[in-house]
């Protein structure tokens, strides 16, 4: 998976350019989020999932954005329909939170093709 991530950015520098890396976020009480990274060297954080606000927030072209939930782990909105399949992993010593060994981030964009990012992560709750 992380060839097809390289392969990407030479195909589509553009759009893979366009998602930043999402800087560190403060959870907020009672609500449970999932981080993701890239599966890349070194690792970025691009996306965080807020089930209470059923949002995803990520970074294009510089600035923070949520996209709204359409679905199940589906999210749309600023030209971008983004599409999480996580293999979501419950670990013994982690009472409100679970790994995400592997993953992939598809992002759609209107007008360009297609980008699958492999990604790993955390869903953690407060």
């Amino acid at each position: 998976m992380i060839l097809l991530a390289v392969l990407a950015q030479m195909a589509m520098p553009s759009l893979v350019l366009d998602l930043g890396e999402l800087p560190p976020q403060t959870l907020i009480p009672g609500r449970c989020v999932t981080v993701l990274w890239t599966r890349t060297e070194p690792p970025r954080r691009v996306a965080m999932a807020d089930e209470a606000a059923q949002t995803l927030r990520i970074v294009q072209a510089g600035k923070s954005v949520d996209l709204p939930s359409t679905g199940k782990a589906r999210y749309a909105g600023f030209g971008l329909a983004i599409t999480l399949d996580l293999d979501i992993v419950e670990r013994e010593g982690l009472t409100s939170g679970a790994i995400i060994n592997q993953g992939a981030m598809r992002v759609d964009t209107v007008g360009k093709d297609s980008v699958v990012v492999p990604v790993g992560g955390i869903r953690a709750c407060s």
